[in-house]
């Protein structure tokens, strides 16, 4: 299990903007429960992202394969 700061740290190096811990200058939040909250929506929503991005990978793979196979067939 992930804990929050690991989340932050991955968001940010796949280029979301993480919002600044509570207790800083420029934290919107007021307690690390708030920016808990905050870090988990965010990496749901990077999750579902990267999910349905290896979906469409392998889908086209499987379509780029049939159409290979279909294509040695027809000059076979």
């Amino acid at each position: 299990m992930l804990n929050t700061e690991h989340k932050a740290n991955i968001l940010r190096k796949a280029g979301y903007t993480v919002p600044a811990q509570p207790g800083t200058a420029d934290s919107i939040y007021q307690t690390a429960q708030c920016w808990s909250k905050a870090i988990d929506t965010l990496y749901v929503s990077y999750s579902a992202s990267r999910a349905a991005k290896s979906l469409r990978d392998a889908e086209e793979a499987r379509m780029l394969a049939m159409l290979q196979s279909r294509s040695a067939k027809a000059y076979a």
